[in-house]
């Protein structure tokens, strides 16, 4: 290919010196030759040919910003199934906190299969010095330490999305979820607080519903649970159709439900036992 590409520069890459993939990436950003760089994973494929058009609109969307780092969104394929339902429902709510989040000021995450950053944060950052003994990281904690409400935009274009397959497996999709929530605790302590605060309101609501029916206010859960699923219905329904996930909105309630456990029940044994050893492609 580099026959036909001379702008194509394939890297042999050097022996490891940490887990995952950081020193395969810090290899191929040190020997990057342009200003701007863009991240994907080998598993997945942009929605369009214009993939990269969009990211380079949104580095001059915001013209009183100085964009040093652009936001995609990395949805997973549609498959048939309670598993690939609510992996694609974690994984677009996951989306449309983080964007939500950047946009009102806050950015704190982003995904490494769709982002694109300026070279020179790499050095500002020290790159991934600081969490260099973490298999992940390279994408949520790098933005985590590098974005400000100034330099970071969004990327939310349908020609700009960056499909993958959801895992076949519940085991799988547990394990994968384990190694993404590992890196939070290295959060900064504002986006800690706030993560934490959206989580357990959500996962608090269905817990706390359990003693309201076993006292006998089975009416009144009713009516909290259905006035929460109104107003979370009213928000959901045009980002659903903005994230490509509409179909979902039939189920949405149960995946509204399976989130909240998720947020209870799951990622707090995660946080307690994170994974010691993770295997990386």
């Amino acid at each position: 290919l580099q026959v036909h590409y001379p702008h194509l520069h394939v890297l042999r890459v050097a022996p490891k010196t940490s887990p995952g993939k950081k020193a395969a990436l810090t290899q191929a950003i040190v020997a990057a030759r342009s200003e701007w760089l863009v991240f994907t994973d080998a598993d997945c494929w942009p929605a369009s040919a214009q993939w990269l058009q969009h990211l380079a609109r949104a580095t001059r969307a915001a013209p009183d910003q100085q964009v040093e780092i652009v936001l995609g969104y990395g949805p997973l394929a549609r498959r048939r199934g309670l598993l690939a339902a609510f992996s694609r429902f974690e994984t677009a709510h996951t989306a449309m906190q983080y964007s939500a989040l950047a946009l009102a000021g806050m950015p704190y995450m982003g995904v490494g299969r769709n982002l694109a950053w300026k070279q020179h944060l790499f050095a500002r950052t020290e790159g991934f010095k600081a969490h260099a003994d973490m298999a992940s990281g390279d994408d949520d904690l790098f933005v985590n330490a590098a974005a400000t409400r100034r330099n970071t935009a969004v990327c939310l274009h349908p020609g700009s999305f960056v499909y993958s397959e959801a895992p076949s497996t519940w085991a799988g999709w547990l394990r994968q979820k384990r190694r993404h929530l590992s890196t939070g605790p290295r959060y900064r302590l504002m986006h800690r607080l706030a993560l934490s605060a959206l989580a357990a309101s959500h996962g608090l609501h269905y817990l706390l519903l359990l003693p309201l029916v076993a006292q006998g206010a089975g009416t009144l859960a009713l009516a909290c649970w259905s006035a929460r699923i109104g107003v979370t219905w009213i928000i959901y329904a045009p980002i659903a159709q903005r994230l490509r996930v509409r179909e979902l909105l039939p189920i949405f309630p149960l995946l509204d439900a399976m989130l909240g456990l998720y947020f209870v029940l799951f990622v707090p044994f995660a946080l307690a036992f994170p994974l010691r050893h993770v295997q990386w492609r």
